[in-house]
């Protein structure tokens, strides 16, 4: 009925997301490497920011959800609505069959 499709937005952060993985497990080495503590608080604050980015997108993401959904429910009111009159229109239609066929007898 209703075929999400993949956004822009979406395609682009995809591909992002790979890249910060991979970024993030080169920088896990660097700091490793280093055994210094300043680089493990530079990589647990760049991680911090990360954290806070991807809550960013996943709350967007949820609102750009629910406005579809909002959009989606109005239509199906307002089907509800039109298959409500439709019955009552067959219901009222066959109370008449029933009446002409009560005088035909």
């Amino acid at each position: 009925m209703f075929g999400r499709k993949i956004n822009i937005f979406e395609k682009i952060l995809l591909p992002v997301g790979i890249g910060l993985t991979f970024l993030g497990f080169y920088l896990i080495l660097l700091a490793e490497q280093t055994n210094s503590i300043v680089g493990w608080l530079r990589l647990s604050t760049l991680f911090g920011w990360m954290m806070l980015l991807f809550i960013v997108i996943v709350s967007a993401t949820t609102e750009d959800m629910k406005e579809e959904l909002s959009l989606i429910q109005r239509e199906h009111v307002t089907e509800i609505k039109l298959l409500k009159e439709m019955v009552h229109e067959q219901v009222q239609e066959l109370r008449l069959l029933r009446n002409e066929f009560k005088k035909l007898k």
